[in-house]
Order: C-alpha cells, then structure tokens, then sequence
C-alpha cells in the first residue's frame, strides 16, 4: 500500500544550499543597510517621500522616515529565511506532494527573501539617490519578485 506524502512530517536539516543562501542574505543585507545608512546621512533634512501616479512629489519628510518600509521589507525577508525551515506553513499556489516541490518551495523562499532586500535598496535609492526619482527601480525589484514567484510556482507544479 503506497503511503501519502504529508509535508507536516517533513524535517529541515541544514546543506550547503541553505547555508550559501543564508550567507548571501546576511551579506546582501550588511550591503544594502550600509547603502541605506550612508544615502539617509547624505540626504537633505527635507525629501520627497511620496509621489503621485505621474511621478510628482506629493508628500514630503524625513529621509529617515523613508528606512521606515525598507526596516519592515528586512523583517519580511528574515522572517522568509525562518520560514523556509518550516515549510508546512508556506502557502503555494500549487499542492505539494512530494519532497522535491519541498526542496523547490524552500528555495524559492529564500531567494524571495533577498530579493525584498533588493527591493529595500531600490526603494532608498528612488527617494534618495535619483536626481530625478523614477519608478523603474521600484517597479523592476518587483518584476523579478513576480518572476521568482512564476518561475518556482511553474518549477513546483511540474515536479509533481
């Protein structure tokens, strides 16, 4: 009789993969803090923090106020990377029924987690670090976050 595959029996163990991925992160977020500590400092006492749908400035502050969502993204990524270790509570647009879509989910959470960290740093460098602030940044760290998201959902379906 064939046993049912139960990903709430599933253990975590550390590999190399999850410990380069781990490095990767804790570097890429020492990086991008340092980015983010060193373009508040050079910033104006006064900044743009928000824009309307053409791109105008219609709200203005603190350039600290705007280490406000890049502090919550870096919280989100962390909490990915903890996640990871327990993939039971990972929510997939595809039922898991095997280990290799465990391997597979777990992946792409982690590498979801360095890319809101990317996303941190394209949202400073919007705000602070373009003479004319642009969307692109923005808009193409959260491309690659969908993409990520496409690519492993249709990676995980096919491992069926």
């Amino acid at each position: 009789m064939e046993e049912k595959f139960n990903i709430k029996t599933v253990k975590v163990l550390r590999t190399t993969e999850a410990m380069i991925l781990e490095v990767v992160f804790v570097l890429t977020a020492i990086i991008v803090w340092g980015i983010i500590i060193w373009m508040i400092h050079q910033a104006p006492d006064i900044v743009p923090t928000h824009f309307d749908v053409s791109g105008k400035p219609n709200a203005y502050g603190s350039p600290v106020g705007i280490a406000i969502p890049c502090i919550i993204m870096t919280i989100a990524g962390v909490g990915l990377m903890v996640l990871a270790y327990f993939p039971r509570f990972i929510n997939m647009p595809v039922k898991i029924t095997n280990i290799h879509q465990v391997e597979l989910t777990i992946r792409s959470t982690r590498i979801a987690a360095i890319t809101l960290l990317l996303l941190a740093l394209a949202t400073v460098y919007t705000m602070l670090g373009m003479p004319t602030p642009s969307p692109i940044p923005i808009l193409a760290a959260i491309g690659l976050l969908f993409l990520e998201i496409i690519v492993f959902s249709i990676l995980i379906y096919k491992a069926k």
